[in-house]
C-alpha cells in the first residue's frame, strides 16, 4: 500500500488526520506520510503494527505515526516476559558494547568516581563492563523489573522506571547519563531529554547511541529491515542535532560493522540552536528500494525456495516478523512455525501456531532458519533430534 493513490487515501482518512503524531524531534504538528507499513506480528502483540512513516515539514525528521494512547511502558516493563533472572550475551552484543565503552573512555570517562546512570539499560551490559573496569558509582534505570533485579543481585544499584517519567529524587545526581538505543523507542523523546537534563549535575554529560539512519541502506540484511514496531523514530545526525538543540555535541562517530550505530557526547547548553531542515525520507526510501550485496543474496535465496515446496520456519523473533513483512517469505508454503522458547509457543502468526520443535519429527519438508545469531544452536538441536531434513539458512551460508 505505497502507491501514490493508496497513500492519498490514507492521508484523507479522517481517523488518520485526527491521530497525526507531532514530530518527536522539533514538536511540529505538520508532517507528510510517504510510506505505509503493515507488519506481520503475533496476534497477541500490544504495540501498533500498522502505521505510516512520516516526514516532518519543519525539520525533515522521519518517524512512525503511531497512537499515543498505547502503553509502551507496560510493553517494555514486561520485555523479558519472565521473572526468571537469566541473561545470555551474544558475541555481536559483546562487540558492540566494546565499541560503546571504548568511545566513552576516550570521550568522557575522566574518573572512576563519576556517578553514572544507564537509562533503558535492560540487563546492563555496559554498566557491568564499567563495573569490571573499576567504576563504582553506577545506577541502572529500566522499566523491566527482571532486569533491575538481575543488576541489583550483581552489585549495581537500580531503579524501575524510564526517562519519560519525572523523578525528583534523581535531580542533580549524575555526572554522565547513558542513553544507548533508547530514543528511537520513545513516543516523546523531548520529554525524556527534559528530565535527563534535570538529572545531570552541573557540567554533566549525556551519551547517546542510536541506529544510524544514513547507513540503513548500506547495512540492512534485506530491504525495510530497520522498520518495525519498536523503533518509532529514526535519526540522521541532523535529526539528532535538532533534537539536542539545547545541548552541545563534543564528540561523535558512526560505525557500520555488524550494526549501523551513531554515537555522540553532549554537554548541556544555555543557548537553544535553530532547527536545520534535512529531508530524511531519502534515507528511508533508499533502504526500501536499493539492495546491498548482503540483502541481494538474502532476497535471491528466498526467491529460490519460493517454488511451492513445504517449509518449516525454525526460530520466531522480531527478526522473523521483519522478514515476513518486508520480503516474499510470507508467500512461501509455510507449514510450521517452531521455537524452543516456551514463552513463544502458542502464539499465532499468519494463522499458524508457534509449536515445539518436536512437531517436525514427521515432517519431510525443508527447515528454514531465518536468524543468524541462533543458527548454530538450531542446527545443533536439529542434529540432536536426528532430523534429516534439508536445512536452509537465510543469513550466511
Amino acid at each position: 500500500m505505497n502507491s501514490p493513490s493508496e497513500l492519498s487515501t490514507i492521508r484523507e482518512n479522517p481517523e488518520f488526520k485526527s491521530r497525526m503524531r507531532i514530530c518527536p524531534v522539533c514538536s511540529c504538528h505538520h508532517s507528510w506520510p510517504f510510506r505505509y507499513v503493515d507488519m506481520v506480528v503475533p496476534e497477541s502483540l500490544t504495540l501498533q503494527h500498522q502505521y505510516t512513516i512520516n516526514q516532518c515539514d519543519n525539520c525533515g525528521a522521519v518517524f512512525h505515526n503511531v497512537n499515543s494512547e498505547l502503553d509502551r511502558s507496560n510493553y517494555y516493563g514486561a520485555y523479558t516476559g519472565s521473572s526468571t533472572v537469566n541473561y545470555d550475551v551474544t558475541p555481536e552484543q559483546l562487540y558492540l558494547n566494546d565499541l560503546t565503552v571504548r568511545f566513552l573512555e576516550y570521550a568522557c570517562l575522566s574518573s572512576k568516581e563519576l556517578v553514572i546512570a544507564d537509562v533503558g539499560c535492560s540487563f546492563g551490559l555496559t554498566l557491568t563492563t564499567l563495573k569490571q573496569k573499576g567504576y563504582t558509582n553506577l545506577y541502572a534505570i529500566d522499566p523491566d523489573r527482571s532486569a533491575i533485579k538481575y543488576l541489583s543481585e550483581n552489585g549495581i544499584n537500580g531503579f524501575v522506571g524510564d526517562a519519560e517519567c519525572e523523578r525528583k529524587d534523581l535531580e542533580n545526581k549524575f555526572d554522565l547519563i547513558i542513553l544507548r538505543h533508547v530514543l528511537e523507542h520513545l513516543y516523546e523523546p523531548n520529554m525524556a531529554l527534559s528530565n535527563i537534563r534535570k538529572w545531570l549535575k552541573a557540567g554533566g554529560k549525556v551519551y547517546i547511541e542510536l541506529p544510524a539512519l544514513s547507513l540503513y541502506q548500506e547495512t540492512g540484511p534485506f530491504p525495510g529491515y530497520f522498520f518495525e514496531f519498536e523503533h518509532i523514530n529514526h535519526f540522521s545526525l541532523n535529526a539528532l542535532l535538532n533534537l539536542m538543540n539545547t545541548f552541545s555535541m563534543t564528540h561523535y562517530e558512526s560505525t557500520k560493522d555488524i550494526y549501523p550505530c551513531l554515537r555522540a557526547i553532549f554537554d548541556a547548553s544555555d543557548k537553544k540552536k535553530e532547527i536545520v531542515f534535512s529531508p530524511d525520507s531519502k534515507y528511508v526510501e533508499a533502504s526500501f528500494g536499493e539492495l546491498n550485496s548482503k540483502s541481494k543474496k538474502v532476497m535471491e535465496k528466498i526467491d529460490s525456495i519460493n517454488d511451492g515446496r513445504e517449509i518449516a520456519l525454525w526460530g520466531v523473533s522480531i527478526f522473523v516478523y521483519r522478514l515476513l513483512t518486508h520480503t516474499s517469505l510470507k508467500e512461501l508454503n509455510i507449514q510450521f512455525l517452531v521455537d524452543g522458547n516456551q514463552l513463544l509457543q502458542g502464539s499465532k502468526i499468519l494463522g499458524l501456531e508457534v509449536q515445539k520443535p518436536d512437531v517436525l519429527s514427521d515432517f519431510d519438508g525443508d527447515i528454514v532458519i531465518c536468524g543468524e545469531n541462533s543458527a548454530e544452536s538450531i542446527k545443533c538441536a536439529i542434529r540432536t533430534m536426528g532430523l534429516k531434513n534439508n536445512v536452509i539458512c537465510l543469513m550466511g551460508d
